[in-house]
């Protein structure tokens, strides 16, 4: 997205200096040829650029059937291996409602509801098997769960938080730190993370098949309050963005 505004910017904003006569519009027609120099540079600069983009996402939309393919296979065994698991839980093999929203304990003894429980254990679930699929379809091109800082939200720098890092910070009772973070399940890429292609997110509903569940918006204590996951995974990490719901496959 910073990458075509600034082509954006680049050609249709710089070049209409160029339509003045700069040896009436500087005092000094040496310095103007050496200005308009540096920005047509940039112009060649960021368009090299969004021609790399553009490599990347035809290498990506190449593979994204197989891709996707893997991903919803993924999400339709964790739901039915994690509600197998749980069979005779509930009044029938999949929970209502109701059944959604009371309390039990995860296996590490933390209090929440059915829906966060099996969301959580389906995520794990299909993390695991997404890493054993992707794994052998693009090796060394995918991350799961990469973590990542947005230093600068106007430019879109970012960088990558390691996963011994997040641990340390947790451990060390620093996790706050963390916040203003962003960690999409699936990223796609050829190699480095910072230079994504597609970002997936898996996505649980409890209860019986229905309306898909949306993106997630950010709580009021972070710097994104407000926004949709996808808004920021698409602004800041990769231009294409979508969820994989099981027994419905991709949604953007």
């Amino acid at each position: 997205m910073f990458v075509w505004g600034a082509l954006l910017y680049a050609l249709c904003i710089a070049p209409s200096t160029y339509g003045f006569d700069t040896t009436k519009t500087c005092k000094d027609p040496a310095t103007c040829a050496v200005v308009a120099g540096k920005d047509f540079e940039t112009v060649r600069q960021v368009g090299t650029a969004v021609a790399s983009t553009a490599a990347l996402m035809k290498l990506f939309e190449e593979q994204q059937p197989s891709i996707e393919k893997k991903l919803e296979e993924c999400a339709n065994r964790a739901r039915a291996d994690v509600l197998a698991r749980h069979r005779g839980q509930f009044k029938k093999e999949t929970p209502d409602s109701e059944e959604c929203r009371q309390t039990t304990r995860a296996d590490t003894g933390r209090k929440m509801t059915w829906a966060q429980r099996l969301g959580e254990e389906m995520h794990k679930a299909a993390r695991d098997c997404a890493d054993l699929e992707l794994g052998a379809l693009r090796k060394g091109r995918y991350s799961l769960e990469q973590r990542y800082r947005i230093v600068d939200p106007k430019t879109g720098e970012k960088k990558l938080v390691s996963t011994e890092d997040e641990e340390a910070l947790v451990n060390t009772g620093n996790g706050a730190e963390l916040k203003g973070t962003v960690k999409p399940d699936v990223v796609i890429h050829e190699g480095d993370p910072l230079h994504a292609q597609a970002v997936y997110d898996f996505k649980f509903p409890c209860g019986e098949k229905g309306k898909p569940p949306d993106w997630s918006r950010y709580p009021e204590d972070h710097p994104f309050a407000g926004q949709y996951q996808n808004t920021i995974y698409e602004r800041y990490i990769a231009p294409f963005v979508a969820r994989i719901v099981p027994w419905l496959g991709v949604l953007e």
